[in-house]
């Protein structure tokens, strides 16, 4: 009689799963790979790094560029300066045309041409094209204390963790 009651509860329990009906599921039939788009993280990333750059008092740019933008930027801010190492503007434009677009270098400072400033912000970072881990910004950066503007595209790169500039083109 066990026997009978234990045959009859597994066809019971087989019939009742079996005649269960199903959810309706939709099936992935090609799924696809999710994608983090990087690119708000990296305008949040410039939008700090300009504005903290500019409330230290003796910022150094290698702290938000590649060691290659740096060097870049160094060389021209010091083209005809009678200093060691620096270069004159034909020097300058062979050494780095293949890297850079020289003609936005900019001379006078980095991201902007001012030497004195009081208070730097960024007020428009737009995002212009983004291929792999490259992003280019159109960033209007203030000084509103002066009133002046400067409006600068803004190449920048992901570097492990974090980003860093690696051009800015001064317009």
């Amino acid at each position: 009689m066990n026997k009978i009651k234990i045959v009859l509860a597994f066809h019971l329990i087989f019939f009742f799963s079996y005649a269960s009906p199903k959810l309706n599921q939709p099936e992935i039939s090609d799924p696809k790979e999710i994608t983090f788009d990087k690119s708000e993280l990296a305008k949040k990333w410039l939008v700090k790094s300009i504005e903290n750059f500019f409330k230290q008092e003796s910022a150094d740019m290698i702290s938000i560029t590649t060691k290659s933008y740096s060097d870049y930027k160094t060389d021209a801010m010091n083209i005809d300066m009678d200093t060691e190492g620096s270069l004159t503007l034909e020097q300058f434009n062979k050494k780095w045309k293949k890297k850079y677009d020289v003609k936005y270098a900019g001379y006078d400072g980095f991201l902007i041409s001012a030497q004195d400033w009081v208070k730097i912000v960024v007020s428009k970072c737009e995002l212009i094209s983004a291929k792999g881990n490259v992003y280019i910004f159109q960033v209007i950066i203030k000084d509103t204390q002066y009133k002046s503007t400067y409006k600068r595209d803004i190449k920048v790169i992901e570097s492990g963790k974090s980003f860093l500039i690696d051009d800015v083109r001064e317009y």
